[in-house]
């Protein structure tokens, strides 16, 4: 790790009148610092070593700003050992607002594990946090982070007949039912089915695109076999299930427009976004959701067995991936499956609930597009936004959702208001700038040709396929949501390109939303 980004004050430890640095502890520290996560427990063990003399804060401090350097990397370390290292390293070795950062973050981890050591620690630690109550008249401090038993315990949901009847879902009762709706020729298929990865061959492949922030997104796409199976899923069993009014990406009949349209003409729009979307809901939050439609649980483990009643599991772990097989329960919802967005909605459904109702509280819309949550308000006097940013952090928190700190905005109608890609100060429109590209990206093809443009564009790099879909695809955008500018675009776009009018959706990558995936 090398040193680049300058550490806040509140990751630093004040140092004494006698500090001083010893440059041989300072040179441990580095070579462990180079080795995380792995070395958590060898740095804090070095450490340890000289707490009692003047060099440990200045080192502390060293270890401090190194870990800053990748803190959120770090945070999402893939093992959970290293998780549980890192919370203990924190409770040892960063100052106590440190701490209840990696201690909040963990307190709703996919792994078991892992929140049971953040529950003890938090027991032990008493952080003088203020947080949401776990549970009713409970305390204003960091117990609400970690949920009850109650609240968690995946058998709460009542299975059976009735609950499915009432659900609007299929009747399954044995596994032999699950391959029978699924098209699923065989158990063995079914065992394929569920190694969930792209290890040795497994049912997905996975490949990296880059994100706007310079980073990499990894989309896991299903293969051709549990690509069908997956739509038959989305088909008979998650699309009976409504999602929130709130909810606007993924939804049939609602778009970037619809999520836009209510913030329209309002004084202040005030917009968060969710960390990891996808991932974030993992397969225990993915099977009780299945359960909640009152498919069985069996013994809470996916299996292969025709009489088995092990129906939320399979239909979970049918949905999910996981980069390695052999680990039960770490698997994940993938970017690149059909079921991933719809299930994300409905597994949202209590989130969105809560914060509509948080928003109605303070006079105000809420809507959500994937990761995207935007409030808007018609009137700003009298809001508190410090307090009302707080609650929303804490109701997502409540529901296991990471607010992405940096991407919180603040837009006032001074300024120029966008949400979901399209400018909402008085009515929803596509953003200037979108429509003179396109119109001059359609007057250069009318009169230096199709494949020419295709080249000089930095996007496309002469893929012509592509560029014409991507072209087509916002001319339609346009003409939904401006007829009186998009109708003429998208009539010379498809005498341009010829062909019948594209898919009016297609065109909704233009949105600033990027459907989860940050």
């Amino acid at each position: 790790m090398s040193a680049g980004r300058t550490a806040p004050d509140w990751l630093l430890m004040p140092l004494p009148a006698n500090a001083n640095a010893d440059p041989k502890v300072l040179a441990t520290v580095e070579a462990h610092c180079a080795k995380l996560p792995a070395d958590f427990g060898k740095l804090s063990v070095a450490l340890e070593r000289v707490r009692a003399l003047s060099s440990y804060e200045p080192a502390a401090n060293r270890a401090n700003e190194l870990i800053w350097e990748h803190f959120e990397a770090l945070l999402s370390a893939t093992e959970p050992h290293h998780r549980v290292a890192f919370a203990k390293f924190a409770e040892a070795h960063m100052p106590e607002r440190a701490f209840a950062r990696v201690l909040r973050r963990y307190a709703k981890d996919p792994d078991t594990s892992v929140r049971a050591a953040m529950g003890r620690l938090i027991r032990k630690a008493k952080v003088e946090e203020v947080a949401l109550p776990g549970k009713k008249d409970g305390e204003w401090d960091s117990s609400g982070w970690v949920l009850n038993k109650k609240q968690t315990k995946i058998t709460r949901h009542k299975t059976g007949r009735r609950v499915q009847d009432r659900t609007g879902v299929p009747p399954l009762a044995t596994l032999a039912d699950v391959r029978k709706l699924l098209g699923v020729r065989s158990a063995r298929q079914l065992g394929f089915f569920l190694l969930a990865s792209d290890h040795k061959g497994g049912p997905y492949t996975t490949h990296t695109i880059p994100k706007r922030d310079g980073s990499e997104r990894l989309i896991c796409a299903p293969k051709k076999q549990l690509k069908w199976v997956q739509k038959q899923i989305l088909k008979h069993i998650v699309s009976k299930v409504p999602p929130h009014p709130a909810a606007h990406g993924f939804v049939n009949g609602r778009s970037t427009v619809t999520n836009a349209t209510p913030h329209a003409g309002a004084e202040l729009v005030v917009k968060f976004d969710l960390k990891d979307f996808f991932p974030t809901v993992h397969y225990f939050r993915v099977m009780g959701f299945f359960a909640s439609l009152g498919y069985a649980l069996g013994n809470c483990m996916f299996g292969t067995d025709d009489e088995s009643n092990q129906i939320a599991p399979v239909l979970a772990r049918l949905c999910c991936y996981t980069p390695d097989p052999k680990k039960w329960g770490v698997a994940v919802l993938p970017q690149g499956a059909p079921t991933s967005p719809a299930i994300s909605n409905l597994v949202c459904r209590r989130l969105d609930a809560r914060l509509e109702g948080l928003a109605k509280a303070n006079k105000g819309t809420y809507t959500r597009y994937a990761d995207d949550l935007t409030f808007s308000f018609k009137l700003a006097e009298g809001l508190n936004l410090g307090r009302f940013r707080w609650w929303v952090d804490q109701v997502c928190q409540q529901e296991g959702f990471t607010v992405n700190q940096p991407k919180f905005r603040v837009i006032r109608s001074s300024q120029r208001q966008v949400v979901t890609g399209l400018v909402v100060n008085e009515a929803p429109r596509v953003p200037r700038e979108l429509r003179r590209e396109i119109r001059a990206i359609l007057h250069n093809c009318e009169t230096k040709g199709v494949e020419s443009q295709a080249k000089r564009h930095p996007k496309f790099k002469g893929n012509v396929g592509a560029f014409v879909q991507y072209v087509r695809g916002v001319a339609a955008y346009l003409n939904m949501v401006q007829p009186e500018h998009g109708a003429e675009l998208l009539r010379r776009a498809n005498e341009v390109f010829g062909g019948g009018p594209p898919d009016p959706d297609a065109g909704s990558s233009t949105g600033e939303s990027e459907g989860g995936a940050e």
